[in-house]
């Protein structure tokens, strides 16, 4: 199947222009979530799944920046937002949720440290692939998944 697109002169001269041929991302730098309690999230993201704080924010919307190994979440405080209908519709009908990548030797002592805070993993962990995979959400109904391959444990 082929597929011809036609461009005007000026979408053809943006689309040649040395920004849009050469541009080179190096990777994610954050990722932002919203949630309702920042000092409630902030517990959760730190002492269960272990990611430090490595900046705080407090002048205009209150946030903080969790270190996660690779790449930071960044935890917004919106203490008026109602987002549950809305993620359970992307994450449901849809595929909306954020993995994290453990290795093979510690993916059961994660499981087990989310049954024992009393986080609902559904009927998880389960099969994904070459790999194992947990999904649950965070105390603001964000999806979230903790996931290890059989092959890497690094």
């Amino acid at each position: 199947m082929v597929f011809l697109v036609f461009l005007s002169g000026q979408e053809t001269e943006r689309c040649n222009s040395p920004i849009f041929l050469s541009m080179q991302l190096s990777g994610i730098h954050h990722i932002a979530l919203n949630v309702l309690d920042l000092d409630r999230a902030e517990k959760f993201y730190s002492e269960i799944l272990g990611f430090d704080v490595v900046k705080r924010f407090s002048k205009g919307l209150r946030h903080i920046m969790l270190d996660t190994g690779n790449s930071y979440i960044a935890l917004f405080e919106v203490p008026d937002l109602d987002v549950r209908s809305h993620m359970d519709q992307l994450s449901n009908r849809g595929f909306m949720h954020f993995a994290f990548k453990i290795k093979t030797s510690q993916f059961r002592s994660a499981v087990e440290k989310l049954k024992d805070n009393n986080i609902n993993i559904g009927k998880g962990p389960v099969r994904r692939g070459n790999g194992d995979s947990v999904y649950f959400q965070d105390l603001d109904y964000n999806h979230l998944e903790i996931h290890c391959d059989d092959r890497e444990d690094s």
